[in-house]
């Protein structure tokens, strides 16, 4: 049997730990973040069933965090506050969160509400279709399901060929691919009287509509004609 996967951030570890020690058991493994970067990046990389999160994270737009995390993957969020204000609630909720618990809280409660939301969520949890989501940093999220990229949290337009070309680039970070190796990819059975035209071409459009992040993600590979997504912040002309 699988294990449940919990994920815990708050930059205060005595929170972090009683709530792991609280909940880890058979079927539960829980980690913890003590800080938004490390917590987003986590939240990304595995598989959670529930996110249980302080809103008081000093380093980062917390609510911004709570949408960006919404947008990748539909997981149940606990916000906990040391703030009674109803204003922030209602932000919270709006955001992204699905329950509200105000700090000085009791233990029991917490995990009453932990227990209910997992519960909620394996009941509602959708069949096991892979929801493919590129995250790079809190910058760009490329999610195949919905066919839709963001980049600093606002949505890039692009066509079908773009957003396919970004994602079959962005797959393959670090990885060179040549112009014909994107096109048999990206354009499939479609015929075209130039391949390198047509990939250039389009690699130019997208990166038209990527220069809004202020860096570089497809760089050329001189000599090899063909191209690299990086998703490092780097200076390299093109």
């Amino acid at each position: 049997m699988m294990k449940k996967k919990v994920l815990i951030i708050d930059d205060d570890l005595n929170i972090c730990r009683e709530i792991k020690y609280s909940m880890q058991n058979e079927t539960t493994d829980v980690y913890y973040a003590l800080s938004a970067q490390e917590g987003f990046e986590q939240f990304a990389k595995h598989h959670f069933c529930l996110v249980i999160m302080d809103v008081s994270l000093s380093e980062t737009d917390v609510f911004q965090l709570l949408k960006a995390m919404r947008e990748v993957k539909p997981i149940p969020i606990l916000v906990l506050s040391a703030s009674a204000k109803s204003e922030e609630k209602i932000s919270a909720l709006h955001a992204g969160a699905n329950v509200y618990l105000e700090k000085p809280y009791e233990l029991e409660e917490c995990l009453a509400h932990a227990q209910s939301l997992m519960r909620l969520y394996s009941e509602l949890k959708p069949s096991e279709s892979r929801h493919y989501t590129l995250v790079f940093g809190m910058d760009m999220m490329i999610d195949l399901a919905r066919h839709q990229a963001t980049l600093k949290g606002k949505p890039l337009d692009l066509t079908r060929k773009e957003f396919d070309l970004l994602f079959c680039l962005a797959s393959h970070a670090g990885q060179v691919l040549s112009r014909e190796q994107l096109y048999n990819q990206v354009w499939n059975n479609d015929s075209d009287f130039n391949v390198d035209d047509s990939v250039r071409n389009h690699i130019k459009r997208l990166r038209k509509k990527l220069t809004p992040s202020g860096r570089e993600y497809i760089k050329n590979v001189w000599g090899g004609g063909g191209y690299c997504f990086s998703p490092e912040d780097t200076a390299d002309s093109q």
